[in-house]
């Protein structure tokens, strides 16, 4: 697996997705989110998503070897075509958002999966004493190796469905807020799993309007693995299932794991 260097955490609320900064709460998204397209670079990606799937409100691209770099791309007007540009060389993962579910196809591990079910529920362990303040988490995937020195990574859903303060002090119980990224995590022996880093891909303000509390996810092989060179790949048309996210393949050998803080 990628060993992955400490990197700021956002620490701003977003209002990206359904509520655009400003018409709800006004709160701002970190400028340091996102990678910026390389403008000497030819490469890209450019799909449409079959008529019956939802239409798309965000997508976004990671290096499969450097999941710290993570690419916005741009929707269409319908919601079911997306592109990017000023890609380097490498194979790119994608993600993309809803308003009703997100589908992923990350790459977590470049071994074969041994977690054991007893290192789960460490890793649960590990990631709910994080970021107290998401009281509801998930873990979607999580895919390692078992052992001292072992490492983990996991596609990781946090929401705040508690009262929020915002940094005029005024307190907010109409929304949540809805933070999904990778999870990188360690075996450090007698101490046990920790967290050593995450990578938050988007940050969404929930509005009343807005679907509640966890995003439902799928996993789609074919948004894995997807090599860029100097001109733009077209992909073929991508299937996505409406509500479940997952058109083919098989969900990764451990099932979602859903933790939740005491009142």
């Amino acid at each position: 697996m990628t060993s992955v260097l400490g990197i700021t955490l956002c620490i701003w609320l977003s209002s990206v997705a359904v509520a655009m900064p400003g018409q709800y709460t006004g709160t701002r998204q970190s400028s340091r989110l996102y990678t910026a397209p390389d403008p000497s670079a030819g490469g890209g990606i450019h799909a449409r998503l079959i008529n019956s799937a939802p239409p798309m409100l965000q997508v976004f691209a990671v290096p499969a070897d450097n999941p710290l770099r993570v690419y916005q791309g741009a929707i269409g007007a319908d919601g079911h075509e997306f592109s990017f540009k000023g890609l380097p060389v490498a194979k790119y993962d994608l993600m993309l958002v809803s308003r009703d579910q997100f589908t992923e196809g990350f790459t977590l591990s470049a071994e074969p999966d041994t977690l054991t079910e007893k290192d789960r529920e460490r890793i649960a362990a590990a990631i709910m004493k994080s970021i107290p303040f998401f009281d509801t988490k998930q873990i979607h995937r999580c895919i390692g190796i078992t052992g001292s020195g072992g490492k983990a990574c996991c596609v990781l859903q946090e929401v705040r469905t508690r009262p929020i303060t915002l940094q005029d002090a005024t307190e907010h119980a109409d929304i949540q807020v809805r933070s999904i990224k990778l999870a990188f995590l360690e075996d450090a022996g007698s101490a046990g799993w920790q967290l050593v880093q995450t990578r938050e891909i988007l940050r969404t303000e929930v509005t009343p309007s807005d679907r509640q509390g966890v995003l439902p996810h799928g996993y789609n092989p074919r948004l894995h693995g997807i090599r860029v060179t100097d001109s733009i790949k077209e992909l073929e048309e991508i299937g996505l299932t409406k509500g479940a996210g997952l058109s083919s393949g098989r969900m990764e050998q451990n099932k979602p794991r859903r933790i939740e803080s005491a009142p």
